[in-house]
């Protein structure tokens, strides 16, 4: 018998396609995390020196902080691109009829995957600081009274070249600083980058309703939490708000217990109707405010906390309906590298990870405009 293409690993001298038929093909976590992390910090050197030199006023300050922070944050998006890179490695060697990916083509992609995660980081810091600095040249225009429409226009055109440029210059810096991540860790690995680790073999065949309700159980844990951590500055502003996200975090974690306990029809439509509830919530708040309540009528800022909790109820929306509907061959389904599956639960981990991070203060480098409105015009 011969292991399916998918299933080998990298080193197929030392685990002979048919000595050992059955063993699970598994995500080779001693590659991934060394380079997620290494990749994390190495990039987020750059993001935050960017932001240092083109950044709006008020951002870049503790530039040491901010690095670590951020970069700690960002550690689970790297270990999704890292895993991601590995499944198409795995994915190309089994189109082309190998039995492993080539250390060239592991190195490239996952140094591509690293690149476009720190260019993504570095593209949305440079247009929340083009938002924040449109904002500081509207209001310095307007305390000088020498600058009119098509002064400020070209202010503006000339800041939005600026951060395309520093963009372009990280995008480039990135991928030189992740080609030498990528070296430095696969020397100390023995100049060896495994794609795919040999598990234990399964006790049995893998059971896709049970993988999608765990996914599920955490998409609702991780929305709870963040709900949870976000009471305390809702009672300030209104004690109805603070106790509703009380109940809702509360509705979530019973919804993730029957989940786990092979939930029925019913559980899976309730879960769907209050996700759906709670996103028209969302973006009707974000939209048009709230009927009622301080405030009412003003739409609510949008922010990282909340976007992740969105995120997450999405997700959840998603796995319901799917296992709804799922036909009863998920149930039982071959077992093959477990790539796909770990990136699922990560992908949920980091974006619970960040809302988590976002709703703690100094966490998240943020300088609002109104508050740089407000002390530009005291003087401050």
């Amino acid at each position: 018998m011969t292991t399916p293409p998918t299933t080998s690993t990298s080193s197929t001298a030392s685990h002979p396609a048919d000595a050992r038929p059955v063993r699970r093909a598994a995500v080779p976590w001693a590659t991934v995390l060394p380079l997620a992390v290494a990749l994390a910090y190495a990039d987020g050197f750059w993001v935050t020196s960017l932001r240092g030199a083109v950044g709006a006023v008020g951002r870049g300050q503790g530039p040491f902080a901010t690095w670590w922070r951020e970069s700690s944050v960002l550690i689970p998006v790297y270990v999704c691109a890292v895993i991601g890179a590995l499944a198409l490695a795995l994915e190309w060697s089994r189109l082309r009829g190998r039995s492993r990916p080539s250390l060239a083509v592991v190195g490239l992609l996952v140094v591509v995957a690293g690149t476009l995660v720190g260019v993504a980081a570095i593209a949305a810091g440079a247009a929340s600081d083009y938002h924040v600095q449109s904002e500081q040249v509207q209001m310095m225009a307007s305390m000088r009274g020498d600058c009119r429409a098509d002064c400020i226009e070209r202010l503006r055109h000339d800041t939005l070249w600026l951060q395309v440029r520093a963009t372009g210059l990280g995008a480039a810096l990135l991928l030189v600083t992740n080609l030498g991540v990528l070296s430095w860790v696969t020397m100390f690995r023995g100049g060896r980058l495994d794609a795919v680790r040999w598990g234990r073999p399964p006790r049995a065949a893998a059971d896709g309703h049970v993988e999608l309700r765990r996914l599920l159980a955490l998409a609702l844990v991780g929305s709870a939490l963040i709900h949870v951590l976000v009471v305390p500055e809702h009672v300030d502003e209104w004690l109805a708000a603070g106790l509703f996200f009380i109940a809702l975090a509360a509705a979530q974690l019973a919804a993730a217990g029957l989940v786990m306990r092979r939930p029925g029809r019913v559980v899976l439509l309730l879960v769907i109707a209050g996700s759906l509830a709670t996103l028209l919530l969302w973006v009707w708040t974000r939209l048009w405010g709230l009927p009622i309540g301080p405030g009412a009528g003003v739409p609510e800022p949008v922010g990282v906390p909340d976007v992740c909790a969105g995120v997450l109820e999405l997700v959840g929306l998603g796995l319901a309906m799917v296992l709804l509907r799922a036909a009863p061959a998920v149930r039982t389904r071959d077992r093959g590298p477990e790539h796909l599956s770990r990136l699922a639960v990560v992908a949920v981990l980091a974006v619970l990870v960040m809302g988590v991070a976002a709703t703690q203060p100094g966490w998240f480098d943020v300088v609002q405009t109104s508050s740089m409105a407000d002390s530009g015009t005291t003087g401050g």
